[in-house]
């Protein structure tokens, strides 16, 4: 059994409360809360009958010695530290998407994890836990589609109004989230990307904002390179209504579309297409093709995050490996920060980004935000 503190009660933590409570998430016992509103953990107390001891200082909860893993679910720039914390507390840590704002700060708790293999240090990248995905996936490490082509990723339905936008003082800030859509909510689908596809090695992009009152972006466009030339596209809003949610993977013998994360089909050429079009003596041939279909039902994100704390305590007691370890979830924020910078500079960026060259201009939005306090060096 695994004693669970929660550091961050917020609306995300709220919900996973509520899966551990209703009992989606075995072998787990929570043991501590952290948060600085009194008010808040005690009617999440009353609400789920819980025994959980409150703390208002996240030191004070990692030396209790009431936790063997910390679940971090406060705002992006607090993750690294709050994650270096823990493991030098010995605790196994998992951390809420993204992993950080700053890659040499999620550099800096790898390079503790390295003086601590024993303990399992995830990240909340519960779009992994999709049997839908886990599919493609397989199709496409087992080779069935081929070498890669193309990706695209059209994911257009994460609207949010300007409600959402005031719910919390921190929503759509360069200062509080680092970013705006590709940080936030597309933050899922990027990741699924680089898993499934692989790491690119170049991004050109244009990210801006659009018809809302923030600073941060709420649209953005991706042209991703990978290692052989293969093309990758990622369209993201969260203004357009209504929007749509679908991926495409190409190969050299297949192509494999996903609707709304749970209608896959699959199309798997006789032939490679490479093969085919030096053989075909015929101008306008198309390689002919089979189709296989299915329909999951575990695309509901409570499903996913139950199954996502569900893996990270199994991990933490050797039963499982962990879906979305700290270094997988640095490479989707090594993406995203090339995004941005081509965005404000223009032109293609290499991948993995110069971070120096990154933090040089987020630090000029940062200093437009009018708080030099947060300015990273």
């Amino acid at each position: 059994m695994i004693r669970l503190g929660i550091a961050g009660i917020g609306t995300i933590a709220r919900d996973y409360i509520g899966l551990i409570a209703a009992g989606c998430v075995k072998d787990v016992e929570l043991t501590a809360l952290c948060s600085r509103s009194d008010v808040s953990v005690h009617r999440l107390q009353t609400q789920y009958s819980l025994s959980a001891k409150v703390f208002q200082d996240y030191r004070t909860m990692l030396d209790s010695d009431v936790v063997d893993a910390v679940l971090i679910t406060t705002p992006h720039g607090l993750h690294p530290e709050m994650a270096i914390q823990a493991v030098n507390a010995g605790i196994h840590v998992l951390v809420e998407k993204p992993v950080g704002i700053y890659c040499d700060e999620v550099e800096q708790v790898l390079a503790a994890l390295e003086k601590r293999p024993e303990l399992v240090c995830g990240v909340m990248y519960n779009r992994r836990a999709s049997r839908c995905f886990r599919t493609v996936k397989q199709i496409v490490e087992q080779g069935q589609i081929g070498e890669l082509v193309r990706c695209t990723w059209v994911i257009t339905d994460l609207y949010r109004t300007d409600a959402y936008y005031s719910s919390d003082s921190w929503r759509g800030s360069w200062q509080s989230e680092g970013g705006g859509i590709l940080m936030t909510q597309a933050s899922h689908q990027l990741d699924l990307m680089q898993w499934i596809c692989g790491m690119p090695v170049s991004v050109q992009a244009r990210c801006t904002t659009q018809n809302r009152p923030i600073k941060v972006e709420n649209e953005a466009e991706l042209f991703l390179t990978y290692p052989n030339g293969a093309h990758g596209h990622f369209i993201a809003s969260a203004h357009e209504c209504p929007g749509r949610n679908m991926l495409e993977i190409c190969g050299t013998r297949g192509r494999i579309t996903v609707e709304n994360d749970r209608a896959l089909e699959l199309l798997l050429l006789e032939q490679d297409e490479r093969e085919f079009t030096r053989m075909c003596p015929l101008p306008f041939e198309k390689a002919p093709y089979t189709v296989q279909t299915w329909t999951f039902d575990d695309s509901d994100n409570k499903v996913q995050q139950a199954a996502t704390i569900q893996n990270f305590v199994w991990t933490a007691e050797g039963r499982e490996t962990m879906q979305c370890t700290l270094a997988e979830g640095l490479r989707s924020l090594q993406i995203i920060h090339g995004a941005y910078l081509s965005s404000w500079k223009g032109g293609e960026i290499a991948l993995p980004v110069d971070e120096t060259a990154f933090c040089a201009a987020l630090n000029i939005l940062l200093c437009s935000e009018c708080d030099l306090s947060l300015i990273h060096i």
